[in-house]
């Protein structure tokens, strides 16, 4: 008697939909970051919190140096920036660009969660003028870093491995411009604007 041999089907995945990646990771951690700050409580959040009324007043005429303020802000940001790129050419780079784009949304969500309760409405427009405009850059920096790490799976099997990983390095370039142009907004733009609204609130 001949056997019978089961084939089990093999599927194609084709590219990993990294838009839809990313943007679920950020929603997912957003919306835990304030469920987080609605866990912690009213009270916590007012008693540790930066975002009250005494801390806002006095950044309205704090004097901040520009430049030690650049450099600050560039070893924080570059720090995880170049984490991710490392694991970016290794099997890790998923991972690594989910988790720091998953903690900067925890982070926001949470933020947000803290500025309605010390301020109400008012700490939720602090919070986007707070962001604006460098976060436009860091959002793109991430997602280009995205467009190399996430949306190249797929094409190391095919023959033009050589072309896409140039593309990679020309993702993460681009990425790295985006980024370093946020961070000068956040450096040198970003505390006028921010100085300016709160002295009108």
């Amino acid at each position: 008697m001949k056997r019978r041999t089961f084939k089990v089907p093999r599927y194609r995945t084709g590219k990993l939909p990294w838009k839809a990646v990313l943007a679920a990771c950020f929603l997912l951690c957003f919306f835990t970051g304030i469920l987080a700050a609605n866990w912690a409580g009213r009270e916590k959040l007012i008693q540790y919190g930066m975002l009250n009324e005494y801390y806002v007043g006095q950044l309205a005429y704090a004097d901040m140096d520009a430049g030690g303020y650049f450099r600050y802000l560039f070893g924080q940001r570059v720090c995880k920036f170049a984490g991710v790129v490392i694991f970016g050419f290794t099997g890790f780079g998923a991972a690594a660009l989910l988790l720091v784009v998953g903690w900067y949304a925890f982070s926001l969500g949470y933020l947000f969660v803290n500025a309605l309760v010390c301020m109400g409405f008012q700490g939720m427009l602090l919070v986007l003028v707070s962001l604006f405009p460098h976060y436009l850059c860091y959002g793109l920096a991430y997602i280009r870093l995205g467009a190399g790490i996430l949306g190249g799976k797929g094409a190391q099997r095919e023959p033009e491995w050589k072309k896409w990983s140039d593309m990679r390095a020309a993702q993460f370039a681009l990425a790295a411009l985006c980024l370093l142009v946020g961070i000068w907004m956040e450096s040198y733009i970003n505390p006028g604007l921010l100085k300016s609204f709160i002295r009108r609130i």
